[in-house]
């Protein structure tokens, strides 16, 4: 069977759907060693935040409602993020090449340089960031408004926030490429001023004129060189959203989001 698929979404999604659907393929890595690249997008404005993440302290809720903006608690960590006009990715995998000699933050690093890979191969200078202080990992400040180690810069902004929740057999690490940003709303929902995010964040379209597609077909070229294999094209089937419906009641209930 192959071990590598691409599951490629370009029609939007709800945001408790895209989250299922993460921790599903997630979860299959569980079953047999596999990999999976997910490319996709959100139906609506969504701020999703991390794991750990206290909601009331990281988001503005009742602008975020009165927006009609839907709101989201992955199970990956990191800090709040707008989604609306992105690529999404998603990697989820079980596979030896994460696992036999590298941790957390090697894998990370790893999944980062192949989006380096990708983002250079269609002409813009991107570079693995060196970091920031570390009390602003430790503050409730937005995911775009400051770069932690082995996220992605042009031009000294920040152009790919990631996160990944990992245990002793798989990984899943998802991320936000921003093709163009709505900086009052993010800022309005995550509590931070948008001048702010200006300075420190940019998207594709400020970086170049290539289409979300060829961006699309990089990202799927660079993992296709780094995995050694081809991507083989799957589509979620009926078996697949069965296991899925609960994980979509997780996430679209505050139980689950307002929970910490």
């Amino acid at each position: 069977m192959p071990s590598w698929f691409l599951l490629s979404e370009p029609e939007p999604l709800s945001a408790a759907e895209n989250m299922a659907r993460d921790e599903h393929l997630f979860r299959l890595c569980h079953e047999r060693k596999q990999g999976f690249l997910r490319l996709y997008a959100w139906q609506r404005p969504t701020f999703s935040i991390g794991v750990s993440q206290r909601a009331e302290r990281a988001l503005n809720l009742d602008f975020i409602r009165r927006r009609g903006c839907e709101y989201v608690r992955r199970i990956t960590g990191g800090k709040a993020v707008l989604h609306h006009r992105e690529i999404t990715y998603a990697v989820a995998s079980s596979e030896d090449l994460f696992f036999k000699e590298h941790d957390l933050h090697q894998s990370y690093m790893l999944i980062s340089r192949v989006l380096v890979d990708a983002i250079r191969a269609l002409g813009v200078d991107a570079v693995l960031s060196k970091g920031s202080a570390s009390e602003l990992s430790r503050s409730s400040n937005p995911c775009f408004s400051f770069p932690t180690a082995h996220e992605i810069e042009a031009g000294g902004r920040k152009i790919v926030g990631s996160a990944q929740k990992r245990d002793k057999q798989a990984l899943l690490q998802h991320g936000s490429i921003p093709l163009a940003m709505d900086y009052d709303l993010y800022a309005g929902g995550a509590n931070f001023p948008a001048a702010a995010l200006q300075r420190s964040m940019t998207t594709w379209e400020d970086l170049s004129t290539r289409s979300p597609e060829d961006l699309r077909r990089s990202l799927a070229a660079g993992f296709r060189a780094f995995t050694g294999c081809e991507l083989t094209p799957l589509t979620l089937g009926a078996g697949d959203m069965e296991r899925i419906g609960p994980l979509r009641e997780k996430y679209a209930s505050d139980a689950w989001n307002l929970s910490l």
